[in-house]
């Protein structure tokens, strides 16, 4: 596996959810998220790949002022840009708040790791996307896969 396999694969997806080719897309998503899928050794790269795209978007938006809706950036003692805590307060459809805690635990897990890229811990973004990894239900690693790959998708269209 190199890193340009993992950077085609994620580029076909987001080319494929762009141009609502949904059985490519489809195609793609079953083949690292299915149990016996061919390329499942992709899927924390792929992952990996997604959250630092989204992270990169986001730490874009907040050092030029961009508003990147949930998305905070603390700056605790420093003005200098790119210092402080990015931190997310998450809303339902009706601007309510609620806890991490409540997401599905493999969305929890690629929002944490969202987080922790941001927050330059490559430790802590690697230990949440092994969970999404190792997660024993398909349908929970499509979850993740789906959240970052829209995540990435609107704040690329956004940038552009």
């Amino acid at each position: 596996m190199s890193s340009a396999d993992v950077r085609g694969l994620t580029e076909r997806m987001l080319t494929d959810l762009r141009g609502d080719d949904a059985e490519g897309l489809a195609t793609l998503l079953a083949s690292v998220v299915a149990p016996d899928a061919p390329r499942r050794h992709l899927l924390c790269p792929l992952l990996g790949e997604l959250v630092s795209m989204v992270a990169g978007d986001l730490r874009e938006r907040a050092d030029d002022g961009t508003e990147a809706p949930g998305v905070d950036r603390t700056v605790g003692g420093s003005e200098e840009v790119g210092a402080g805590t990015f931190t997310a307060e998450l809303v339902d459809d009706e601007d309510e708040p609620f806890d991490i805690d409540d997401l599905d635990p493999a969305v929890r897990a690629v929002l944490r790791a969202v987080l922790a890229e941001l927050n330059d811990d490559p430790g802590d973004v690697r230990f949440h996307l092994g969970l999404i990894g190792a997660d024993p239900e398909p349908l929970a690693r499509l979850d993740a896969v789906w959240h970052v790959l829209l995540w990435a998708s609107m704040l690329d269209e956004g940038a552009a």
